[in-house]
């Protein structure tokens, strides 16, 4: 770059270089700020054609030399999508999230520029607060019309696995990204693949709808990763709170037994298990005999002829074999909820679900208010998110 090209624009760091040009992290000498400087050749700006709206970054200038075009972009602290992986990979569920990005940026050029905007790792910057911003123009071809659902999961799978050395087929793609959950990868894979298909419809009149039924059905598997693993938390949280709980009652019995065991193993040795097991049977029938005598002693059976049946103790209520009947918390807040199953002595495990209810109002219950289940039977609960 020549000495004093862009005055102003003073290039620091260089983040990418290819055929489409290069993009240096700067600073502009009069105003003191950061900016991204992309430069290209001069033919790559005659056909350019430039995206507005809140998923890119704000052009601040643009100019031209002889053989060269520069354009200068807003900065804001993160880093190129290409450098993301290395700093820390994603899982599925946090992919999707990105992906419903994606989406969004493409439904936005599609309103402004139309189809060709090419999602690359070298053209999407990646803001500290999660944003997807699109770094440059360069990037538009026709090439990219009815690529835009494979460019998506090539992203995808380079968010989680970070760079590979060759451009393995879409299917190889999807099924890395199934594998990678830790669940069923039958719901992954066979999603998945439905999004792809949808990618034939090429037309114009499709491309709208195709977008919009994408971000739909991301969203939706967004979704059902997040239910499945907000039930697997809720159910390990019991298991352990039961382990402490066993843990609790079990130490003391153990201290017991182990406390001073010199002198129980000199017992045992001095009092052997058949002299032990004679002097037990004696006892049993001494206390048999008494209670012989005792029924037949007349004054013991007007004693109990006396009591009134309206004043005689009630028997001890025994539980329902049936089970715990489950109350209803239906309309409470999860923590009410939960109040209300830990008093009944029932554990539990919830599910978020997307409702216009309040955040954290439980929507339904199973089983139903009412029922008899055993206290080993989780209540499941669905929750407003």
């Amino acid at each position: 770059m020549k000495k004093g090209l862009y005055e102003r624009y003073v290039p620091d760091t260089l983040l990418y270089t290819g055929e489409a040009g290069e993009l240096y992290r700067g600073h502009d000498s009069i105003l003191r700020r950061d900016i991204l400087l992309c430069i290209f050749p001069r033919k790559a700006a005659q056909t350019e054609r430039i995206m507005h709206g809140s998923s890119t970054l704000q052009i601040l200038d643009r100019g031209e030399t002889v053989d060269k075009g520069f354009a200068v972009l807003e900065y804001i602290p993160g880093l190129l999508l290409d450098s993301a992986p290395n700093a820390r990979k994603l899982s599925l569920k946090e992919a999707l999230g990105m992906a419903r990005e994606f989406i969004q940026i493409l439904q936005e050029a599609d309103r402004t520029i139309g189809r060709g905007l090419m999602l690359t790792k070298y053209n999407l910057w990646l803001t500290e607060a999660g944003e997807i911003k699109v770094v440059n123009t360069w990037e538009v071809s026709e090439a990219a019309v009815g690529h835009e659902i494979s460019d998506m999961f090539r992203l995808m799978h380079h968010l989680m696995f970070g760079a590979i050395e060759i451009e393995l087929p879409i299917s190889q793609v999807i099924e890395e990204m199934a594998l990678s959950y830790t669940g069923d990868p039958f719901v992954i894979r066979k999603s998945l693949r439905a999004i792809w298909r949808r990618e034939e419809k090429r037309s114009t009149e499709q491309y709208e709808r195709m977008l919009a039924q994408t971000l739909e059905d991301i969203t939706s598997l967004y979704q059902y990763i997040k239910k499945m693993q907000a039930g697997v938390r809720s159910s390990v949280s019991f298991e352990e709170r039961e382990e402490t709980q066993l843990e609790k009652i079990e130490q003391p019995r153990r201290n017991g037994s182990m406390k001073n065991p010199g002198t129980k193993k000199k017992w045992f040795t001095k009092f052997p298990m058949k002299r032990f097991t004679a002097v037990a049977l004696l006892a049993i029938v001494c206390i048999t005999a008494f209670a012989f005598m005792q029924n037949d002693n007349p004054s013991s059976a007007k004693s109990v002829e006396a009591v009134k049946p309206d004043t005689a103790a009630e028997p001890p209520k025994t539980e329902n074999k049936a089970g715990v009947e489950v109350p209803d918390v239906k309309g409470l807040s999860l923590e009410e909820a939960g109040q209300k199953l830990d008093q009944a002595g029932l554990h539990y495990k919830y599910y978020l679900e997307s409702s216009i209810r309040k955040k954290g109002t439980v929507l339904k219950q199973n089983p139903a208010a009412g029922e008899h289940v055993s206290r080993l039977e989780p209540i499941e609960l669905w929750v407003s998110n």
